[in-house]
């Protein structure tokens, strides 16, 4: 019985920080992430922390272990990469210039958990996938799946566009995120 509630209360703390950084996300919040030498490690840092101690805040670091080669992803959208994942720049994502309307497919199978309208990223569809993993398009011009929507690897879920206030033309923002943090597409798609 410990072992079931102490499961499920990493579990839920698993979840209130996808919350968190969903949230964050859609705000257009910095996030500070860190990955460690070998690229499989990726360390977050929690920008809100309550504590200081010897004239310094307590941070709250969370790592997360992952192996890009245990995934299989398709590619979101053909076109050409014009930005990276930077988390110096505080880019933590790709931009993708394609024509205006071309189709954005899905990553992998999922449920669509947002599809609407942001301030900064315009149209924008995120969903959950397995594994922990989020997916989130930004700057479309059409949203093709409601919330709720169970998608398949491949399948259309928006069309290119240039929607939001933090877009320069038209393009495709993808982010990935594992485990509430966000890591470089790259190293899980072959683009």
């Amino acid at each position: 019985m410990i072992q079931k509630i102490d499961s499920l209360d990493d579990a839920m703390k698993q979840i209130r920080l996808q919350s968190e950084m969903l949230g964050k996300v859609l705000a257009g919040e910095d996030i500070n992430v860190f990955l460690t030498e070998n690229s499989t490690d990726v360390i977050i840092e929690s920008p809100a922390v309550p504590e200081i101690s010897n004239g310094r805040p307590n941070v709250a670091l969370k790592h997360v272990r992952v192996n890009p080669a245990n995934y299989n992803f398709f590619v979101p959208l053909k076109g050409v990469v014009s930005d990276t994942f930077n988390v110096d720049r505080k880019h933590r994502a790709m931009d993708i210039v394609a024509p205006s309307k071309s189709v954005i497919k899905s990553i992998q199978k999922g449920t669509v958990i947002f599809s609407s309208w942001t301030t900064r990223g315009g149209q924008t569809l995120i969903i959950q996938h397995p594994n922990d993993f989020l997916s989130v398009y930004k700057h479309n011009a059409a949203l093709l799946k409601k919330v709720g929507t169970f998608v398949q690897a491949g399948d259309a879920v928006a069309l290119v566009g240039n929607t939001g206030e933090l877009t320069s033309g038209p393009h495709l923002h993808f982010e990935l995120w594992k485990s509430g943090v966000a890591v470089d597409p790259m190293s899980y798609i072959n683009f």
